[in-house]
């Protein structure tokens, strides 16, 4: 590519949120590469991050996902968010990230069912309802007021440990957590006033929403990556998802969407989530690029998008705003500084054999 069609190079136009000027369109989306040290992010932790920072990425989402609560048991090497340590050592990687322009989120999450009762403090696993998850295959407690009130008390402490620590924002996980498992038909059976109509099924959502923003503040940025459809005859389907987030932004309070489709319960199911090798190319593009059309809500997108080629479509159809190159950075992490010099061909490609994620769960 010739240097004035570089310039022009849609994945190299900056991009504004809220305040936050990102200096591409790529980014890496939250995932756990395993390395947290105690619940924190240690050297090799921070080093894995910045080494993107220094390929040139946007943005790095830290955590996959970083847990608001000790009753939310780790299930591979999450962050603990609900530790007051965690802020200096954020801090650490946060300004390091900063130091090669590239901004920093992290992503929250209280896990619900989806982990094992005997990881950290061997506390009982939480659900809406006692429905358990074949995937990690606990009988949950059905979660009571109490509960809730408490986490969403631990939702707030936890973003303001993030803004503390320098953070250029919070994504808030909702694909098969605790969060959604209240939208969800097939997790929420409920008959009190967290369950039946979608108005009920959101109010924890409200709650936590309400309790970050006051500990927040107006200006910080928080988006929610989210199932929008959980392509699955006893979840919700698109029409729902997209209630839901009409909903959402009816509250003011979010700045963002990173679409998922899907539900993970299961391996077969994740595996449409997270394509492997083999599957198609981005199969959810067009459905997240006509949720940012329909919605006007900045869209962030990550699913097998692992070619240049495709990312600058992308982002030159209006399909996305950010565009998520998760493994194949695993793969390459420089591939924006060799994009942008010219040398696609030299990316080290992602065949999406998934050996990342199987790492993860390696004694």
């Amino acid at each position: 590519m010739a240097s004035a069609a570089r310039e022009n190079d849609p994945l190299f136009q900056p991009y504004q949120l809220k305040h936050l000027i990102l200096r591409n369109r790529l980014m890496s989306t939250a995932h756990e590469p395993n390395y947290s040290e105690n619940g924190l992010p240690g050297e090799r932790y921070r080093l894995y991050h910045v080494e993107k920072a220094k390929g040139g990425l946007a943005l790095t989402m830290t955590a996959g996902s970083a847990i608001v609560s000790q009753d939310s048991p780790p299930s591979f090497g999450n962050l603990h968010a609900y530790k007051d340590e965690i802020v200096p050592a954020l801090r650490q990687l946060v300004d390091q990230c900063h130091d090669h322009d590239c901004a920093v989120m992290i992503q929250i999450t209280h896990l619900g069912r989806r982990t094992g009762w005997n990881h950290g403090d061997w506390l009982p696993v939480l659900a809406p309802s006692p429905i358990r998850e074949p995937a990690h295959r606990s009988f949950p407690k059905e979660i009571e007021d109490w509960d809730i009130d408490r986490i969403v008390a631990d939702y707030a402490s936890a973003a303001a440990r993030m803004q503390a620590a320098g953070l250029d924002g919070i994504e808030i996980e909702a694909y098969g957590h605790l969060l959604d498992g209240f939208w969800s038909p097939a997790t929420n059976i409920r008959d009190d006033n967290y369950g039946g109509n979608l108005d009920n099924r959101l109010r924890f959502t409200y709650l936590v929403l309400d309790a970050m923003r006051k500990s927040v503040g107006p200006d910080f940025i928080i988006g929610f990556r989210m199932a929008a459809d959980e392509a699955w005859s006893e979840g919700f389907g698109a029409e729902t998802g997209m209630e839901i987030i009409r909903r959402l932004k009816a509250t003011g309070q979010i700045d963002f969407l990173n679409i998922i489709r899907g539900h993970i319960d299961q391996d077969a199911a994740l595996s449409k989530v997270i394509p492997i090798s083999g599957m198609a190319s981005a199969p959810h593009l067009d459905f997240s690029g006509n949720i940012r059309a329909n919605t006007k809500l900045p869209v962030f997108h990550a699913a097998k998008i692992d070619d240049i080629a495709t990312a600058r479509h992308a982002i030159a159809e209006g399909k996305l705003d950010m565009v998520g190159m998760t493994r194949a950075h695993i793969a390459d992490p420089y591939i924006a500084t060799k994009t942008r010099a010219g040398r696609e061909t030299e990316i080290r490609p992602c065949v999406g054999a998934t050996y990342c994620l199987d790492r993860i769960y390696e004694g």
